[in-house]
């Protein structure tokens, strides 16, 4: 009897104390958010403010190009790092042995997705601004962060493709489908949900990313990029300008309200793909 009550007071313990981390990890993103969304909000929305230009020497400035730059930034970087990372997940889970060179591979990855965010910047600058001689552009950006994020996205990916049941790849095949008509037709539409959610990680890590774009990007325009090859400034990487510069008098209001749409965007882009990858998997 001693024994089994120590045993359901060790549990009430250990649940007692998961409950207090699990309470304090949610009470400081709580005030990380309410911190940032006090001293930016109302900034944020003011439609002077995000529909207006910046300014380089004076008060008053808007942040719609560095809007427009982190939008496009995103789209360009995902166009690149998904299509890549779905191929590499196909074959890494369903052509590849398990063996020395696949755990090579996975070893590899997980090692790149430790560096820090810098060393990429370093190396987009080096081989796309310099090498290929394309300058500081959005397309430099997309293939540096592409590189950054490959490792994350691809691993979500292999581990989305993975958890698609043996079964229906038997059902499939049993059918008559050949391997590739399985993969294409049974097991990229049952994993779709989980890629879109793996997705979603490497999204808010362009749009918050500042170290490797301002070697690759830019930081300051007044007109709003239209060529994969123009100059932009992404909002992270202007508000980091904003702060360590301090050109203009009102640089606490760009930064405070550039953190909170910032944030907003990352929040909505989250909520967005939640709701879309549950609708896919109902659908």
């Amino acid at each position: 009897m001693s024994a089994g009550k120590d045993g359901r007071r060790s549990d009430r313990i250990a649940a007692g104390v998961f409950w207090v981390l699990g309470m304090a990890t949610v009470a400081l993103l709580l005030f990380i958010i309410v911190e940032i969304l006090a001293r930016g909000l109302l900034t944020a929305l003011n439609p002077k403010f995000f529909l207006g230009k910046p300014e380089a020497m004076k008060a008053g400035g808007g942040i719609l190009p560095m809007i427009v730059s982190t939008l496009y930034l995103v789209v360009l970087t995902i166009a690149i790092s998904l299509p890549i990372s779905i191929g590499a997940a196909i074959y890494m889970s369903e052509f590849a042995r398990r063996g020395r060179v696949s755990g090579s591979i996975r070893f590899c990855l997980d090692s790149l997705s430790t560096l820090p965010s810098i060393v990429f910047g370093l190396f987009g600058m080096t081989l796309f601004v310099i090498y290929f001689r394309w300058g500081m552009c959005l397309l430099a950006g997309a293939c540096t962060l592409a590189i950054l994020n490959l490792p994350i996205l691809l691993r979500g990916t292999e581990e989305a493709i993975r958890l698609v049941p043996n079964t229906y790849r038997e059902a499939s095949m049993s059918l008559g489908a050949s391997k590739w008509t399985t993969i294409r037709k049974v097991v990229l539409p049952t994993a779709m949900p989980g890629i879109m959610t793996a997705t979603i990680l490497p999204i808010g890590r362009i749009m918050g990313e500042s170290a490797a774009i301002i070697y690759t990007t830019g930081l300051f325009v007044r007109n709003i990029p239209l060529n994969p090859l123009d100059t932009a400034a992404p909002l992270a990487g202007y508000i980091w300008y904003a702060q360590s510069e301090a050109l203009v008098n009102d640089y606490r209001r760009i930064v405070d309200g550039g953190a909170a749409l910032l944030l907003i965007m990352v929040l909505a882009v989250y909520f967005l793909a939640r709701y879309l990858g549950k609708r896919y998997q109902q659908k």
